[in-house]
């Protein structure tokens, strides 16, 4: 089921850094800048992610055209999205809790919500953020790979982080 959806940015100067809102506390918070292919699409996030993981499941394979995808979950707050988007929900239903929004344009640019995996935070794809330092060090490298045993055989043991096999997909 798709859906579509318009958000406007709140005013952060982008300048790499920005202030906390009003009503927390002063703090300086990197700023970072995930953007579509086409550049219509654009999430401005503020802050280090609360997670951040690489998966090599078949439904993440077919997503993404690749062996693996790696993702940073960021509180929901901490996200702002620019741009003109259309949603996905991978069950029948369309919970908005369940869900991976894309460019109108250019259908990159993935963002998501995984439930009960991670409540309270937005997803968003490392490879969508042009910094060639993501996921390390502007993010840490992700503590885990989901799924190995559903990777293309000729991609060797990692070098790193441990494996886990999740009981669900993440959308």
């Amino acid at each position: 089921m798709a859906s579509h959806g318009v958000r406007v940015a709140a005013p952060y100067p982008d300048h790499g850094f920005a202030a906390m809102p009003q009503d927390t506390p002063e703090l300086i918070q990197p700023i970072r800048h995930s953007l579509c292919e086409c550049g219509a699409l654009r999430l401005t996030v503020r802050g280090d992610p609360v997670h951040v993981h690489a998966c090599t499941c078949t439904r993440r394979q077919r997503a993404s055209g690749s062996a693996m995808t790696t993702s940073a979950w960021l509180p929901e707050t901490a996200v702002t999205i620019e741009g003109d988007y259309i949603t996905w929900h991978c069950t029948e239903t369309a919970d908005p809790a369940l869900m991976a929004g894309f460019c109108r344009t250019c259908g990159t640019g993935r963002f998501f919500r995984t439930a009960a995996y991670l409540p309270g935070t937005i997803g968003i794809a490392t490879g969508n953020f042009p910094d060639p330092a993501v996921p390390a060090p502007a993010f840490p490298a992700p503590d885990h790979i989901h799924w190995w045993p559903d990777r293309p055989h000729w991609l060797g043991p990692p070098n790193g982080p441990p494996l886990t096999r999740k009981l669900t997909h993440d959308p």
